[in-house]
């Protein structure tokens, strides 16, 4: 009886794999991306500006990739989740999704090395106008307000690299070999305008290179543009830059470094002076005039906010901890040594916002507000390639930093189509529309397997049956393909 029994057993067949299905796809989503270069024409516009551009071509000969297609497939390429020039190699071996993409011919790895280190500063500057006139052509054909105010969000990111051949790289000051990442992002778009690439040893960018960042970030705003105002970390505070910024009629919004000037300007804030700030739970905020050294212009509105901080908040931290210098000394000392179970952490903002357009709660959520940067540089790192830098020249790990700015742009762009807007829980007529992060995209649209099937003079994508997200796939790329021609 048990060998009968054995032998009705059925013998459950050994997989095997094959790769010789000619019309699957694992990144059927990049349709959507390559519908939407495609509508705004992104390759021509970053080709028109490089063949304008007063520099050397990036090639000499016309066959194979234009220098366009090649950022652009580098940019797809991220979207898709490469990480490093060999990771384009698996977007290249996907021919069946050749056609439905931005640049059907995606670059091998060799190539792409080989000419990104042919792109030189001013190459870069060509293709951020490129894609800023293809995020402004977008924003046309949505029906914006070209005339509505402007914020600039200005701040940078470490990227720790590894290998001492990685040249332009420097020690940061946590003692890694790192490059910082200095970029401008228009904050009601989501998008970065222009970006610079300094070695990590540059803890600071000066005030001239910053009021120049500005500047190209403005040429690339649409005409009709409205008030602009440039935002920025206590790294960028300096009077320098503050009169860069009158000279170039941008408000601004600086945190300043907590100076022995700014400890005694906080004495003078008599304690009715301060009021609850706005969204922030237990901070208060006051307002003084302020003149920095070398202003030479009106008074300044110095915006100082408070925030209570127990002395067991503060023992249980690292000496070294940020929190730490946002306290007075004196206070400090007092609350280490337990003569204090509690006091305030302060923080100042320096700002030429008039009073009659925004309060002193007003000014301080505004500037708070600039942590939205801080949100694409986690996208950047976590959802596209900043995370690492791949390569050991200067010019190849510009373009690859400009490319992920490409594709964060294009994920912003995505977004900003009202079917995916919807499907993200943006409601359309916010300034500041919430986003799906890039690996929520990649994992609901871009990386999704499909079998490309031509008929009729059609091209039908087959996903998986009970696909969840089907829904949202198909109207994204319809609202793709539906947007208005030039």
């Amino acid at each position: 009886m048990r060998g009968a029994g054995r032998a009705r057993q059925r013998r459950r067949p050994v997989p095997t794999a094959t790769a010789d299905e000619r019309s699957l796809t694992p990144y059927a989503g990049l349709a959507i991306s390559g519908a939407l270069c495609r509508g705004l024409r992104l390759v021509e516009l970053i080709d028109a500006e490089l063949s304008v551009a007063r520099v050397q071509p990036v090639k000499q000969r016309r066959r194979g990739l234009s220098p366009g297609q090649l950022a652009v497939a580098i940019g797809e390429c991220q979207l898709a989740g490469a990480e490093c020039f060999d990771d384009l190699e698996d977007v290249r071996a996907d021919q069946p999704g050749a056609i439905m993409r931005a640049v059907a011919s995606t670059p091998s790895a060799p190539c792409a090395r080989q000419l990104a280190r042919r792109f030189k500063p001013s190459h870069i500057r060509a293709i951020e106008r490129g894609a800023a006139r293809a995020g402004n052509e977008l924003d046309r054909k949505l029906g914006r307000d070209p005339s509505e105010a402007v914020t600039f969000d200005l701040d940078a990111t470490e990227t720790t690299v590894c290998g001492r051949h990685k040249r332009g790289a420097g020690r940061s000051r946590h003692g890694q070999l790192a490059y910082n990442s200095y970029v401008v992002t228009w904050a009601a778009r989501g998008r970065a305008l222009t970006s610079e690439l300094k070695g990590g040893n540059q803890a600071r960018i000066k005030a001239a290179e910053s009021g120049r960042m500005l500047a190209r970030a403005e040429r690339l705003l649409p005409e009709g543009h409205g008030q602009i105002t440039a935002r920025g970390d206590s790294g960028f505070y300096s009077v320098e830059l503050m009169n860069d910024c009158r000279r170039r009629n941008m408000r601004f919004s600086l945190s300043a470094t907590r100076t022995s000037v700014m400890w005694s300007k906080l004495a003078e804030i008599e304690e009715h002076a301060w009021t609850d700030a706005i969204d922030m739970r237990g901070a208060q905020v006051a307002e003084l005039p302020f003149t920095p050294d070398g202003w030479k212009h009106e008074l300044l509105r110095l915006i100082v906010r408070r925030v209570p901080v127990t002395a067991e908040q503060l023992r249980s931290g690292s000496p070294k901890a940020r929190r730490r210098k946002t306290i007075p000394p004196e206070q400090l000392q007092m609350v280490l040594d337990a003569q204090l179970d509690s006091t305030y952490a302060y923080s100042f903002i320096v700002t030429d916002i008039p009073q009659h357009e925004m309060t002193t709660a007003q000014v301080e959520r505004f500037h708070r507000q600039r942590a939205q940067i801080e949100e694409r540089f986690k996208d950047a790192k976590l959802g596209h390639a900043l995370r690492h830098l791949p390569s050991g020249n200067l010019a190849a790990n510009r373009l690859w930093l400009c490319c992920c700015l490409l594709a964060l742009n294009l994920s912003a762009l995505i977004c900003d189509l009202s079917p995916a807007a919807a499907a993200s829980g943006q409601a359309t007529n916010k300034r500041t529309p919430k986003r799906r992060h890039a690996k929520t995209l990649r994992r609901i649209l871009f990386c999704v397997p499909g079998r490309i099937v031509r008929t009729s003079r059609q091209i039908i994508v087959h996903l998986a049956e009970g696909f969840p997200h089907l829904e949202t796939f198909n109207a994204t790329y319809q609202a793709a393909l539906a947007l208005p021609g030039p």
